[in-house]
């Protein structure tokens, strides 16, 4: 009778292996350095939406905390329901829990979308005041574990309300934050909608104009070699200048058309809501066609993605701007 070979062995080596995969792919990716004359900050948002997203999560604040970043800006859809208090107070207890300062433009999942009955069934409009005393309670700097100085649009007695558009500068390159959300840019219908809340989107949008106008002018002033400027909205970039969709954030975009146009230098825009990381030239003037090439969209990953991107600035006669997306794999949950 042949003996059996003994498989003992077989299960103990088994685990052994996968435990020295997790070991071996356990936590994010080594830190990227940043190159001698440059800076890095990060862009991220719309994530994460879901229980499982939480967790992998964890891992991008700790590649966030690994990195050299001079901040981090967040375009918003902070999360996907509930919408109350304690829902802001978690995640603004996460940013502050960064090492890094943060910088936050409102999405439409923490207040347009709350109306929904899963989300609390909220006033939208109630809900953005709310998110306005909890995220920016001093609304003269950023949250994060260190803190950055900025302006705000709320010192002008015209948009006294808007504590959310921010600026500030870094290396001589001019920074923003717009608040423009997705939903319809907060146009879109839901039960017992108001004419006080079609008058908060024209109002917002119009702030939006002017904010976008008077950092134009700020970095014009200091002579800036470039601007960034962050918000949470997809507006129809590469929609016609009369498309519906495109018009519900009338008058930003002519606005940003002109002054882009106007500044001649480059114009680094970032924002979230279709989930679909992107970066490309997609503005072009109405007025005669023209694609303008000193305009750059990036469009940050989102769910199921949960990452954020690493953006490299070289401040220069020419300022170079690369992005560099840092998702974390599907399957990766430690």
């Amino acid at each position: 009778m042949t003996p059996r070979p003994d498989r003992r062995w077989i299960a103990p080596v088994i685990v052994a292996a996968l435990a020295v995969t997790l070991w071996l792919t356990s936590g994010p990716p080594a830190p990227t350095p940043t190159p001698t004359g440059s800076f890095a900050f990060a862009a991220l948002g719309d994530a994460p939406y879901y229980w499982w997203e939480d967790i992998k999560f964890s891992q991008v604040r700790r590649s966030l905390d690994q990195h050299d970043l001079t901040f981090v800006i967040h375009v918003g859809d902070i999360f996907w329901r509930p919408c109350t208090d304690r829902h802001y107070q978690a995640v603004l207890d996460r940013f502050n829990g960064l090492r890094h300062p943060v910088i936050y433009t409102p999405g439409d999942n923490e207040w347009t979308d709350c109306w929904e009955r899963p989300s609390g069934g909220f006033s939208p409009l109630e809900r953005l005041g709310s998110l306005r005393r909890i995220f920016f309670a001093n609304p003269a700097q950023s949250t994060g574990g260190r803190r950055l100085p900025v302006e705000t649009q709320a010192t002008s007695p015209a948009f006294a309300e808007f504590v959310e558009n921010a600026r500030w500068s870094h290396a001589g390159l001019t920074f923003a934050t717009v608040h423009l959300v997705g939903a319809a840019n907060g146009r879109k219908a839901f039960p017992g909608r108001t004419p006080e809340d079609d008058a908060a989107v024209t109002r917002r949008t119009e702030a939006a104009a002017a904010w976008v106008k008077e950092t134009f002018a700020a970095a014009t002033a200091s002579q800036a070699p470039a601007i960034v400027i962050a918000f949470h909205g997809a507006p129809g970039f590469n929609l016609p200048a009369d498309h519906p969709d495109r018009q519900l954030f009338e008058p930003f975009l002519e606005t940003l058309e002109a002054e882009t146009e106007r500044f001649g230098k480059p114009v680094f825009a970032i924002h979230g809501d279709d989930h679909e990381y992107t970066v490309d030239h997609p503005l072009r003037r109405r007025t005669t066609g023209q694609r303008l090439d000193n305009f750059t969209r990036l469009m940050v990953p989102g769910s199921p993605d949960v990452g954020w991107v690493r953006v490299v600035v070289t401040p220069g006669p020419t300022t170079a701007f690369s992005a560099e997306a840092r998702v974390v794999p599907r399957w990766k949950y430690w």
